[in-house]
Order: C-alpha cells, then sequence, then structure tokens
C-alpha cells in the first residue's frame, strides 16, 4: 500500500509579484464591492494568504488604495502624455482625450468605488494630482490667465463625462457624439477665456 501523498507546498511568491498579488485583489474587491465594504481580512480571504502578509505590505486598505490610485494614475499620464503635446494639432483635442480616459475603466472605475467622507477626500485629492499632470503638459497660450482654472473645470468635466459613459455602457457612436459635444463645449470655452481685443 502506498504512502498518502505530502500535501504540495504553497509556492512562495518573490516579494514584487506578491505586493503586485495584493494590489490586483484589492482592487477587484473594491470595484465589485465598494471600498468602505473591504477589510484586509476580505483582502487576506480572497487571495488565501494571512492577514498578516497582507499587513506585511501595506497598513491599512486606504494605503492599498492610495497606491492603486497612484498606479492608475501614472499609466493613464503615460498613455495621456503623447496626446497633450500634439493636443493643438488635433482638430477635436479634448475629444481625443475623452476617448482616451474612457479606456481607462480600472481608474474610473476604482474613483467610483467608495463613497465615505475619507474616500471623497482622497479622490479629490486624485482630482487635483490629474490637474497638476495636465498644467504640466499643456502650455497656456498668451495672456490666457484662466488656464488653471479651465484646466480644473475640464478635469471634473472629463472625468465625469467618461463615467456616465462606462456606467450607461454606451455604445461607439454614442461615445463619439458625446466627445464632439464636450469638444465643443470645452473649445467655447477656451475661447471665452482669450484676453478681448484692447
Amino acid at each position: 500500500m502506498n504512502a498518502p501523498a505530502s500535501p504540495t507546498p504553497r509556492r512562495r511568491l518573490p516579494s514584487a509579484d506578491r505586493r503586485q498579488q495584493i494590489l490586483g485583489g484589492s482592487e477587484f474587491l473594491f470595484t465589485t464591492q465598494g471600498f468602505e465594504a473591504v477589510s484586509m481580512g476580505d483582502i487576506a480571504a480572497h487571495l488565501n494568504i494571512s492577514r498578516p502578509t497582507v499587513y506585511a505590505y501595506f497598513t491599512s486598505t486606504a494605503d492599498i488604495l492610495s497606491e492603486l490610485l497612484d498606479l492608475r494614475l501614472t499609466e493613464f499620464e503615460e498613455r495621456l502624455a503623447p496626446l497633450l503635446r500634439d493636443l493643438n494639432a488635433q482638430p477635436r483635442p479634448f475629444a481625443t482625450i475623452l476617448s482616451q480616459l474612457i479606456e481607462e475603466r480600472p481608474l474610473l472605475t476604482l474613483l467610483q468605488s467608495g463613497s465615505g467622507p475619507a474616500f471623497t477626500e482622497r479622490r479629490l485629492a486624485v482630482f487635483h494630482d490629474l490637474e497638476t499632470r495636465l498644467q504640466h503638459h499643456v502650455t497656456p497660450p498668451a495672456g490666457r490667465g484662466r488656464t488653471p482654472y479651465l484646466l480644473t473645470c475640464l478635469t471634473l468635466l472629463l472625468q465625469a463625462t467618461a463615467t456616465h459613459a462606462i456606467t450607461a455602457n454606451l455604445g461607439p457612436a454614442q461615445v463619439a457624439a458625446l466627445a464632439d459635444t464636450l469638444d465643443r463645449f470645452v473649445q467655447a470655452g477656451l475661447q471665452g477665456a482669450a484676453p478681448g481685443p484692447t
């Protein structure tokens, strides 16, 4: 009679892979269950690891959220930067930005995954960060002093419009029409901000 096979030992992940595993599992839980409903224990159970393992990498779910948002924003900026560099040469520049933002489903879904005071404060910080990143790429035309204010409005408008497009499950034609409307609206605002004749 053969001896029973010994259980297969659980594979030990390298530190960087474990960190990515925790981030990926947390993002899934945040976006499917809501940020406030997820605990460190939930994350450990979902990944079939111990709570101390999760705590070895992150101090709290807020800590995980911050790193996830930073990662998603950096990825978004990398994809958006080439579009922003050529913004003035594009016939529908802000429609182009919106189309790219709609592709950022993980970032937008993550931004909508919570509603508590701490989450709302972090979301506002993300909007400010995104505005700063946009300012880094967009050179204000001469004499257009309201550009930072308009970028703030554009950031919020883009986020809201893209989120609507995702949650309403709009088709490509509807997204294109929405992008055109947004582009006309923003361009009119920018023209209104330009200095008048002296």
